[in-house]
């Protein structure tokens, strides 16, 4: 018998995950992801708590912060759910109320072929690691909780992964996006339940987004009721919590009537709804939100945005591309020169913003 360092350990237990530990630390984000996906393979359906710490309580004494570990192991437990690796659902054996269990299941093994033929893989495989060959398998690329399998001209990644039991899935429905449509068919429908919305008065706290404010400075846009006449994005004040946004009807500087966003029925939250509908209306004035275009190194494209954008995009984006820093934007993305296209157009035909081509620093 040998006994073995912790650094002998450490590489082990990261080989064993189907990783390669000359260049992946047990304690990094793309082995913690493994370790939950392989222990949601044991133990699903479960709560969030029991799966966090059949990771965790391994570690102990393996790594020297324990308590960091373990808020990394939620937090990379919440991106995997959002992701699609993990689907919550409440627990059917008890009584259904607000306070319901809610318990972790593992999604069925499932891809989303991309325009550039590469492939995004999710899913959990009970008992195993993986359903794909040795081949495939180790042709992974692993970026935080993230797994792709890159193009290949000579091959058919779509067949191949279904002959193997994958499901194929498309981003409409990996993502949960509102359905397609034009900025004036989006506002004619928001306008439409606004017009039949009961009148309001006056509303406490009201602040509204100026669409004549520069559209590449977020919080300028932000302005108290003045003399303003139309329809505007608004955030209203509320007792207790965050503001509740809505779209209302203003004249003369007071508010007639309001639609709360979130729409009734809708899952999305109420900020997603009104960054859209700030979107679709800017565009429609023809002075539509930007993002700039940069040149990266090593074949990469970057992406600045300077307006946020809903949940979803960004789940899309953080599948995709890598959130990077840049001070002259809200927030930025790098991704591969492959994948650019399909997100340029992803930009322009669901979220309306129109491209600004600059020579910027390369990064």
């Amino acid at each position: 018998m040998r006994i073995l360092s912790v650094e002998e350990l450490h590489a082990l237990k990261v080989k064993e995950l189907g990783l390669d530990p000359s260049s992946i630390d047990l304690g990094s984000p793309e082995a913690i992801a493994c370790a939950i996906r392989r222990a949601a393979g044991f133990l699903c359906p479960c709560s969030a708590v029991t799966l966090v710490r059949s990771v965790v309580l391994p570690l102990k004494g393996l790594v020297e912060d324990l308590d960091g570990i373990q808020l990394t192991v939620e937090q990379i437990l919440e991106a995997l759910v959002a992701h699609g690796d993990l689907l919550e659902h409440c627990d059917i054996s008890s009584e259904k109320s607000e306070h319901s269990a809610v318990l972790l299941y593992g999604a069925p093994p499932s891809f989303i072929v991309r325009q550039s033929g590469a492939v995004l893989l999710f899913g959990i495989v009970p008992d195993h690691i993986s359903l794909l060959p040795d081949e495939l398998q180790s042709r992974i690329e692993y970026v935080n909780h993230v797994r792709k399998l890159p193009a290949d001209a000579a091959e058919n990644l779509r067949i191949e992964l279904k002959q193997l039991g994958f499901v194929e899935i498309s981003y409409e429905t990996w993502l949960k996006a509102p359905p397609r449509e034009t900025s004036p068919e989006h506002i004619a429908r928001l306008d439409q339940l606004l017009e039949s919305a009961p009148k309001s008065g006056e509303i406490p706290g009201l602040h509204l987004l100026d669409p004549l404010k520069p559209v590449r400075y977020y919080r300028g846009r932000w302005v108290d009721p003045k003399a303003q006449t139309g329809h505007f994005v608004g955030r209203r004040r509320q007792a207790y919590g965050a503001d509740l946004w809505c779209y209302v009807e203003m004249r003369n500087g007071c508010p007639e009537r309001f639609i709360g966003l979130p729409l009734a029925g809708n899952r999305t939250r109420g900020c997603d709804e009104g960054w859209r509908l700030q979107m679709a209306i800017d565009a429609q004035r023809g002075d539509p939100q930007r993002f700039r275009l940069r040149e990266g190194v090593r074949g990469n494209r970057l992406l600045d945005f300077f307006s946020p954008v809903p949940m979803w995009a960004q789940r899309r984006w953080n599948a995709v591309g890598e959130p990077i820093m840049n001070p002259g934007s809200l927030f930025s993305y790098r991704f591969a020169r492959s994948e650019t296209a399909e997100e340029l157009e992803f930009a322009r035909e669901i979220l309306w913003l129109s491209e600004i081509v600059e020579q910027g620093d390369r990064q």
